[in-house]
């Protein structure tokens, strides 16, 4: 073991899953439908290729913007799925100025859950490739946590988990059911637990990407065991759309000034 991370990695750590939980659990599927199709299934997600692009707004405040794709990857002749989420600031907003960080997720998937091999975070503005990093080692059964590039910590590891882009798909395997999910993280050293509660209920909300026309969702609540910045409670809300892929329209998180909402604004999907 070794010395905890600093508070600005911590803060960094925080931030990633928090975003990763909100883009996570909103999206759109390229055509609405309203049925009662069951969710889908991971292999149909992970062969997907899919781009989203979110906002992040408080109140009328756009706070910045997520950039979301996924791509089929090789390494050591092994297939995987390499998951990247590229989240840049608005420059326009006072004392935050222009930040921008890449998070990164090499994962695969079982018949049950997704889950990741090697997760971390570049800090563009400041170019600092790697400045958190998780690799997943589930032959030892150890998490070794690192900072630029140094192991700083090893933790046990009991089974499938991530650094937090594996819900990206977890979620959407269960929305629309009422199927309660506990699944596990790694941030700050630590190993968190995220609890989602699925539920049937539908609403109707009003989605830029659909050509701000009306889209039917169903609602996930979800709670996460972390210490989050800028007073998140942990508690967030996601919606997503009835089609096949269940992809992910709108979440919403609570932090000490309210509440703040990510939501889809345009979808693209490549068909094979």
């Amino acid at each position: 073991m070794s010395d905890k991370p600093s508070n600005s990695i911590k803060r960094i750590a925080s931030v990633s899953v928090i975003i990763v939980l909100l883009i996570g659990m909103a999206g759109a599927a390229a055509v609405h439908k309203i049925n009662n199709t069951p969710p889908p299934e991971l292999s149909m997600m992970f062969d997907a290729k899919e781009s989203f692009h979110f906002e992040v707004r408080y109140g009328f405040m756009r706070l910045g913007d997520v950039y979301v794709t996924a791509r089929d990857t090789v390494i050591n002749g092994n297939s995987f799925l390499h998951g990247t989420a590229v989240i840049q600031s608005n420059s326009g907003i006072p004392l935050m100025g222009s930040r921008r960080y890449e998070y990164h997720s090499i994962m695969t998937h079982n018949d049950t859950t997704a889950y990741s091999h090697f997760f971390w975070v570049d800090n563009i503005h400041r170019d600092r490739p790697q400045e958190v990093a998780y690799d997943f080692n589930y032959e030892l059964g150890h998490v070794y946590a690192m900072r630029n590039g140094e192991i700083r910590d090893t933790l046990e590891l009991h089974g499938p988990a991530d650094g937090g882009p594996a819900l990206f798909y977890v979620g959407r395997m269960h929305a629309g059911t009422d199927r309660v999910v506990d699944y596990p993280i790694y941030i700050d050293d630590e190993k968190a637990v995220i609890n989602i509660e699925n539920t049937l209920s539908r609403e109707t909300i009003r989605n830029d990407a659909f050509e701000n026309r009306n889209v039917d969702v169903y609602l996930s609540i979800g709670m996460a065991d972390i210490n989050g910045p800028f007073g998140f409670s942990g508690r967030f809300e996601s919606r997503y759309d009835t089609s096949e892929l269940r992809i992910p329209v709108e979440a919403r998180v609570s932090v000490w000034i309210g509440n703040v909402r990510v939501r889809l604004v345009e979808y693209m999907f490549e068909e094979e």
